[in-house]
C-alpha cells in the first residue's frame, strides 16, 4: 500500500521516463536527418565530378552554379530547423530542470507542514484522552448526546409528515370548488366579497362539505410546518450545546500549548501555498514548450522535406540524367567509379530515410503517451489524489500499467480505471472537529475525507 502523494509521485517518474525517451528518440531522429542531408550533399558533389569530368568548360558552369543553388538552400533549410529545434529542446530542458527545482522545494514545504501538522494532532490526542474524564466536558458532551438523538427524531417526523403531507392534501387540491373556496379565504376574517358572491359561494360550500375539509386541510399543513419549527428549535439547543463543548475543548488546547504549533502549521501551509504556486508557473511554463515541441514533432518536418525536394529536383536536371547515362555508357574507369559511388549513396540515402522515419514515428508516439500519461496526473491532483492521507491499494497493478502505457502496450483509459480504482481517501488533520477542527484551512494538495470543523448543521437534511 502506498499514499496518494507516492503514487503521483510514481506518475511523474514515468513522464520523466518518457521525456528521456524522447530525447533518445529525437537524437536518432536529428542524426538520420543530417545524415540523410550529408549524403544527398555528398550525392550532388558525385554529380558535380561527372560534370567536370564530361562538359566542356560553358556547361560545366552553368550545372555546377545549379546544383551549388539548392545545396546552399536546402543546407540552410536544414540548419535553420536543427537550429530550431535545438533551441526548443535547450529551452525545454531548462524548464524541465525548473519543474524539478520546483518540485523538490515542493516536497521539502510539504514535509515540513506534515511534521508541523503531526505535532499538532500529537497536541490534540493529548488533550482529548485528558478531557476524556474531565466532569465538565463529560457533561456537556453527553448533553450534546442527547439533544443529537432529539435532533434526529425531530427531523425524522418532520420530513415523514412533509411526505403525509405531500400525499394527502392531493384529494383536496385536486377539487376545484375547494380550492376555489380556500384561495378566496371563505370562512375565515380575510374573505371579503359582496352580498351576492357570499350567498352563492355557501350554496357551494355545503355542497363540497368546505367546513369539515378546510380544518383538516389546514391540519395537514399546520402539523409538518409545526415539527419542522420544532426540529429548528431542538438544531439551534444543539448548536448552542455543540458551542459549549467546543469552547471547553479549545480551552483545553490552548492551556496545552496548540496555538504555537498552530502557528508553527499555518506558516508552513503558507510556504507550501508559495511552493506549489511557483510549482504551477514552472509546469506551465513546460506545458507551453511541450506544445510547442509536441506540434513540431508531431505535425512533421516540413522544412527537412523541402530541403530534400529541392535537392532532388536539382538531381532530376535534364542534364544530370544525360550524365548519368554518359557515364553508364562510356569505359571511362573514373566515371564507372563515381557512378557506383551515386548507386552506394543512394542505398545509404533510403537507409537514413527509414531510419529517419521509424525514429520520428517512434517519438511521436513516444510524445502521445507522455502527454496522455501527464493528462491523468493532472486529472488525480484536480481530485485531491494528491495527499499524503489517500492510499492506493494496487501498487503492483499500477507500476504494471504504468509500464505498459510507457511502451504502448496499454492504453490511458486503463490507467486512468486503475487509478480511479484503487484509491482510498483516509482521515487528515482536518476531520477532526474536536476544539473547532483545525483554525487554518487545508492547502490544495491535502485532499481530506470529510467537512472540515464538523459542525454543518441543516434543516430538511440529514445530520
Amino acid at each position: 500500500m502506498i499514499s496518494g502523494r507516492q503514487a503521483l509521485a510514481q506518475i511523474e517518474h514515468t513522464i520523466e521516463k518518457a521525456r528521456q525517451q524522447e530525447a533518445q528518440l529525437e537524437r536518432a531522429y536529428t542524426t538520420a536527418t543530417k545524415e540523410v542531408g550529408r549524403l544527398r550533399i555528398q550525392r550532388t558533389e558525385a554529380f558535380r565530378e561527372l560534370a567536370r569530368l564530361k562538359l566542356d568548360a560553358i556547361t560545366k558552369d552553368k550545372v555546377v552554379s545549379q546544383l551549388d543553388a539548392a545545396e546552399r538552400q536546402a543546407v540552410s533549410l536544414l540548419k535553420s530547423r536543427q537550429d530550431a529545434l535545438q533551441q526548443l529542446t535547450e529551452r525545454r530542458r531548462q524548464a524541465e530542470e525548473r519543474v524539478r527545482q520546483a518540485e523538490t522545494e515542493r516536497q521539502a514545504a510539504t514535509d515540513a507542514l506534515e511534521k508541523a501538522l503531526g505535532e499538532v494532532e500529537t497536541t490534540r490526542k493529548k488533550v482529548e484522552a485528558k478531557i476524556s474524564i474531565d466532569p465538565e466536558w463529560i457533561s456537556v458532551r453527553a448533553r450534546v448526546d442527547e439533544i443529537t438523538g432529539q435532533a434526529r427524531q425531530a427531523e425524522k417526523k418532520a420530513v415523514q409528515a412533509e411526505a403525509d403531507r405531500d400525499e394527502k392534501r392531493r384529494p383536496y387540491e385536486a377539487d376545484p370548488l375547494f380550492m376555489y373556496l380556500w384561495s378566496r379565504k371563505f370562512s375565515t376574517a380575510a374573505y371579503r366579497v359582496n352580498p351576492f358572491t357570499r350567498y352563492m359561494d355557501r350554496l357551494v360550500a355545503r355542497v363540497v362539505g368546505y367546513d369539515k375539509a378546510r380544518a383538516n386541510y389546514a391540519l395537514l399543513n399546520e402539523i409538518p410546518e409545526r415539527l419542522r419549527e420544532h426540529s429548528r428549535r431542538i438544531i439551534s439547543d444543539l448548536r448552542e450545546a455543540r458551542a459549549r463543548l467546543t469552547a471547553i475543548e479549545r480551552k483545553a488546547l490552548i492551556e496545552a500549548s496548540i496555538e504555537t504549533t498552530e502557528t508553527k502549521a499555518a506558516k508552513a501551509r503558507d510556504t507550501l501555498s508559495d511552493a506549489e504556486h511557483r510549482l504551477a508557473e514552472a509546469r506551465e511554463s513546460l506545458a507551453v514548450l511541450d506544445r510547442s515541441y509536441d506540434a513540431s514533432v508531431l505535425e512533421g518536418d516540413t522544412p527537412y522535406r523541402e530541403a530534400i525536394e529541392l535537392l532532388a529536383a536539382a538531381d532530376e536536371r535534364e542534364n544530370l540524367d544525360q550524365l548519368y547515362r554518359e557515364a553508364l555508357a562510356t569505359p571511362t574507369p573514373r566515371d564507372e567509379e563515381i557512378v557506383a559511388r551515386i548507386q552506394a549513396t543512394d542505398v545509404m540515402i533510403n537507409q537514413a530515410l527509414r531510419q529517419a522515419v521509424d525514429a520520428h514515428r517512434q517519438l511521436k508516439e513516444t510524445a502521445q503517451r507522455r502527454a496522455m500519461i501527464e493528462h491523468e496526473w493532472q486529472q488525480l491532483r484536480h481530485q485531491g489524489y494528491d495527499t499524503p492521507y489517500g492510499t492506493f491499494g494496487n501498487e503492483a497493478a499500477l507500476g504494471n500499467v504504468l509500464g505498459g502505457v510507457l511502451t504502448g502496450a496499454i492504453g490511458g483509459a486503463v490507467l486512468g480505471q486503475v487509478l480511479h480504482g484503487g484509491f482510498h481517501r483516509g482521515p487528515s488533520p482536518w476531520d477532526s472537529g474536536f476544539g473547532g477542527g483545525l483554525p487554518i484551512p487545508p492547502p490544495d494538495s491535502f485532499g481530506t475525507g470529510g467537512a472540515f470543523g464538523g459542525d454543518d448543521f441543516r434543516t430538511g437534511g440529514s445530520f
